[in-house]
């Protein structure tokens, strides 16, 4: 465990983040195989993580080893102390390297064969790592007409889409068990011709697959 990961454990008493969804570490770089996330630069947690990382050095005894309870200590006090404008220079760099690592993490994934996400897919589930998720991968369509009959209606009925989503959930399902079978067969047309359109490019997405 490095020692950026120790002190984020023990640092209980730090500022409430102000962003939370990163990628683990390990998700990026397994210790067992090689991921294909290898070059993937990692997306801190938070300004904070930020401010430890650039100051934690400060706190090196003499022996080169950091008490890593008395730095948490003293720099959740400095942090506290710094001002907003301080704390936005923090803020800053955190939202930077965030985006540098989403462009990095998304240029990886559109760039993947389905075939290498297949193989790492595979590695991971073996080691319990959380999947990787093509984006390129066919999108499984609405099922039934019903959704098509509730996507004509918000865009083109503008007082039932200026309802609450559920009242417009409610409202639709009202209305579409009201329709007559004659009503209700273009909706359903539309819904199966998007469901065949969906198998046919499964199936070609599947056929570059090579399954070991």
């Amino acid at each position: 465990m490095s020692l950026i990961s120790s002190f984020n454990r023990l640092a209980l008493s730090r500022p409430v983040q102000q962003y939370r969804t990163y990628v683990a570490a390990k998700q990026l770089r397994p210790t067992k195989f090689k991921s294909i996330l290898e070059n993937v630069p990692p997306k801190p947690r938070s300004g904070w993580q930020i401010f430890c990382r650039e100051n934690l050095k400060n706190y090196k005894g003499p022996d080169g080893k950091t008490n890593i309870v008395e730095a948490n200590r003293a720099l959740s006090s400095k942090w506290h102390s710094l001002s907003d404008a301080d704390k936005e220079r923090y803020y800053e760099i955190f939202k930077k390297e965030s985006a540098a690592h989403k462009e990095a993490y998304d240029r990886v994934l559109q760039n993947a064969t389905p075939q290498e996400l297949y193989d790492e897919n595979q590695l991971r589930k073996k080691y319990k790592l959380k999947e990787l998720k093509d984006p390129k991968a066919p999108k499984r369509p609405a099922l039934g007409g019903y959704m098509y009959y509730l996507v004509e209606l918000r865009q083109n009925d503008r007082s039932f889409g200026d309802m609450p989503l559920m009242e417009q959930s409610k409202e639709a399902s009202r209305r579409y068990k009201a329709l007559s079978d004659q009503e209700k067969k273009p909706y359903i047309e539309q819904a199966e011709k998007a469901k065949q359109k969906y198998l046919k490019e499964k199936e070609n997405y599947l056929s570059q697959i090579k399954k070991k």
